[in-house]
């Protein structure tokens, strides 16, 4: 593996074309060596791929129209490139690309909302976990340099949902999608924003809706966890609310990992 300082960024865009300028400004003004994006919201021949290479970066991408989608885009040479679990249908929503960057196998995932607590779009959000949990297990063993990272749509513990939103059995944070969210930690990896700020309420999602944002009534579902081999290199893991604040923002605020050499 490369020793250098790194910084990998995941980041929800919800539609890069909506917010092209405000994503490639970010890029440039921030420098990650890797970002993963989520809700691109684009086809793959519609994917603005010359406007990355113009910051001199590479890029993968995974996508469909108006729903779902995922990018990699990093400083150095992508390989070995995987779109959807195996054995996917042409037609299966597009929310998961995994690729090796500098010998980090990089997995970035979209995972389903689950629209109600307890309704069809629920169980295909468990069953999509049961998935993710198999497609991690038959992949490098735990203690390879690995990052699963995204938009999971989970929070996973009390203090990761604004109290309002409530609590018990209900979609976020229910029993079985937080029982599946524990089930890749104990498979060996890390919270690596729950492991820099233990103590600390980090928001990463806030609704459009009655100045969720202003009032920071948010929720923290987008994560990077990361194996042993990661974890030792880690000094530091951070949410960036600035783009939040922006005009015409992502809903999702971009979550940075920093690795040293």
């Amino acid at each position: 593996m490369s020793k250098r300082d790194m910084k990998i960024v995941t980041w929800n865009v919800n539609s890069l074309r909506a917010r092209l300028d405000l994503v490639l400004n970010w890029i440039e003004v921030n420098a990650p060596d890797i970002i993963c994006l989520q809700e691109t919201k684009t086809t793959d021949q519609e994917f603005p791929e010359d406007e990355f290479g113009d910051l001199d970066y590479d890029i993968v991408y995974f996508g469909q129209p108006s729903y779902n989608g995922v990018a990699i885009a990093a400083r150095d040479p992508i390989k070995n490139v995987v779109k959807g679990f195996p054995g996917a249908l042409p037609d299966d929503e597009k929310r998961l690309i995994a690729a090796t960057i500098n010998g980090i196998r990089i997995i970035n995932i979209y995972l389903p909302n689950g629209n109600s607590y307890n309704s069809d779009k629920y169980r295909f959000k468990l069953q999509w976990m049961d998935n993710l949990q198999r497609f991690i297990e038959s992949g490098p063993l735990f203690s390879s340099p690995l990052i699963l990272l995204g938009d999971f749509n989970v929070a996973p513990r009390d203090e990761d949902i604004y109290p309002a939103y409530g609590t018990g059995e209900q979609l976020f944070i229910s029993s079985a999608e937080r029982d599946r969210y524990r089930q890749l930690i104990q498979w060996g990896m890390t919270d690596m924003l729950e492991h820099f700020h233990p103590d600390t309420q980090q928001y990463t999602w806030w609704d459009y809706r009655g100045a969720g944002f202003q009032r920071d009534e948010g929720m923290r579902i987008d994560h990077i966890l990361a194996t042993h081999t990661i974890l030792s290199r880690s000094s530091s893991c951070d949410v960036d609310r600035g783009p939040r604040a922006e005009e015409h923002p992502s809903d999702h605020a971009p979550v940075i990992l920093r690795l040293k050499d």
